[in-house]
């Protein structure tokens, strides 16, 4: 690994390991030349942004592959008024549920290459986030009220609901809570009144019954 990329990691807390000890932990990965790729085809400020996405985020937690990371770079590439905004980027991508667009991408894989298929599902959720994108609103303004009942995302599912982000996407996948997706996009989406409604079915269906005299 060339110097240049081997500090930009090392200043962003990146550690590169062989295949064989990669074990989808945090800050890991093991798409060197993939790095090398972007960094001599890009330049340094973009690779920077690149793993900032990613470590700086709330999906700081995914396996880092060489299809995560070129799909990310081709989105900065292509999209400079979206990738120029400094925190806004980030942010947006703090409502981005990475994991679930990997795992989309890998089961369909045999018919688009992942990369692509990951590029196109951030273009729908990128495009929508800036081209929609009004700025903060209080409530006086006429913005949604702070505690609004939209969840947004798994990982915004799970937080609610304190459950892990795995054992929410297992619920999710056996229709065990009810969930919904945006028109063009694939990021799950649930209120949190529909939610409590089930989780009240569960626990009544739980209530031992009373035995008739």
């Amino acid at each position: 690994m060339s110097n240049a990329v081997a500090k930009i990691c090392a200043e962003l807390g990146v550690e590169i390991c062989k295949p064989n000890e990669h074990q989808a932990v945090p800050g890991k990965t093991t798409a060197k030349a993939t790095l090398e790729r972007i960094y001599r085809d890009h330049g340094e400020g973009h690779l920077i942004l690149v793993l900032r996405t990613i470590t700086e985020t709330e999906n700081a937690y995914i396996r880092m592959d060489a299809f995560i990371l070129h799909a990310i770079s081709d989105l900065i590439a292509a999209h400079p008024e979206w990738s120029n905004t400094g925190l806004r980027w980030l942010e947006v991508f703090d409502k981005i549920d990475l994991a679930e667009m990997q795992a989309h991408a890998k089961f369909n894989r045999n018919v688009v290459s992942q990369r692509s298929a990951i590029a196109t599902m951030l273009y729908q959720e990128l495009s929508r986030a800036f081209e929609e994108d009004t700025g903060p609103q209080t409530p006086e303004e006429g913005g949604m009220p702070i505690d609004n009942d939209l969840l947004y995302g798994t990982r915004a599912i799970a937080n609610y609901l304190e459950l892990p982000v795995q054992k929410c996407r297992d619920l999710i996948n056996l229709a065990g809570i009810p969930t919904f997706t945006m028109p063009g996009s694939t990021t799950r989406c649930a209120r949190k009144s529909s939610l409590n409604a089930t989780w009240q079915k569960y626990e009544q269906a739980a209530q031992p019954r009373a035995v008739a005299g």
